[in-house]
């Protein structure tokens, strides 16, 4: 079988029972490309976006890991599980008050904002080299540091006895299935994850998704590129400082970049960033992505050259 060599990267539509990495190997078989990841994992429970990153784009993973996520969800009121969604081990039922939507949306408008949140205990983060989960199966469960996240919008949309619809914007890192657990605790009659379908990720929209029939049939019919976005177009949520062709130039080459001069540069052009903003485009004049570099706001203010990421060549 040949393997193709193709770079960029493809939004999958997610099904709802496989883990992220099912979904990759059977995207990966169907295109028949070896090197290929996936952009943030989605829980089986969960469908939606899913950026698989084929060839050069998976050396960028950890760039694509960065920006915001939007979902949309049904929780049920009542119950307290295992895992914090509806497929785990029952721990806890309660009687579920008659609430108000008013009162559940200004409940949920309190959760917005900087919250430090643990990961529940069946998930993916690892300790000591195994994921939590693996840990919890057999019983044994471990609590992690927390971690700052943030809320943007946690927006309760209706409400049918014990079943709530949400819409939720937040940063990456956040885990839905713990927010919603921390709603139902704040309830006082628990709450778990019905569903849950993500929208958005970082640049990549529900739009732009593919399913694995779809994929299937646009790889029969020899379209599926036509849904590769390129490497520069993927990385156009970044934030960007436009630099002259000389200057370009000498980027490709590898010369040094003065922190001062990029940091005048950065103002010059009126360019703000947020604290969790890490990576920065260079582009040229032409708008050709010529470098990824550090955000020298965060990583070496004090430094006298900008690290560099990745440079384009062409």
């Amino acid at each position: 079988m040949k393997e193709n060599s193709f770079s960029g990267v493809l939004v999958l539509d997610k099904p709802e029972g496989l883990t992220s990495t099912s979904a990759l190997e059977k995207v990966k078989k169907l295109l028949k490309v070896k090197k290929a990841g996936h952009g943030g994992t989605l829980d089986p429970i969960a469908t939606g976006v899913l950026p698989i990153l084929i060839g050069e784009a998976t050396k960028m993973a950890q760039i694509f890991l960065e920006g915001d996520k939007i979902y949309e969800g049904k929780l049920l009121l009542g119950i307290t599980t295992s895992t914090y969604d509806i497929t785990g081990e029952v721990i806890k039922k309660l009687e579920v008050p008659e609430f108000t939507l008013e009162t559940l949306q200004e409940l949920a408008k309190s959760l917005e904002g900087t919250l430090e949140q643990v990961p529940p205990p069946f998930s993916a983060v690892k300790f000591k080299g195994r994921p939590l989960y693996k840990y919890a199966r057999n019983g044994l469960f471990i609590s992690k540091e927390p971690k700052k996240v943030k809320i943007y919008e946690f927006k309760i949309k209706s409400l049918e006895k014990d079943k709530v619809s949400f819409y939720l914007h937040c940063s990456k890192g956040t885990y839905v299935r713990s927010l919603i657990h921390e709603l139902g605790e704040r309830l006082e009659c628990g709450a778990v994850l019905l569903n849950l379908r993500r929208l958005k990720k970082s640049s990549f929209h529900i739009e732009q998704a593919l399913t694995l029939e779809e994929l299937e049939q646009r790889v029969k019919d020899n379209s599926w590129t036509q849904f590769l976005i390129s490497i520069p177009k993927a990385l156009e949520f970044l934030p960007k400082v436009i630099i002259s062709e000389e200057f370009s130039k000498k980027v490709r080459e590898g010369k040094p970049l003065y922190t001062s001069s990029f940091l005048s540069l950065m103002k010059f052009q009126k360019l703000t960033l947020s604290s969790t903003e890490r990576w920065i485009r260079l582009l040229s004049t032409k708008g050709d992505l010529v470098a990824i570099i550090e955000n020298p706001l965060l990583t070496s203010p004090s430094k006298p050259f900008i690290a560099y990421f990745k440079v384009f060549k062409n």
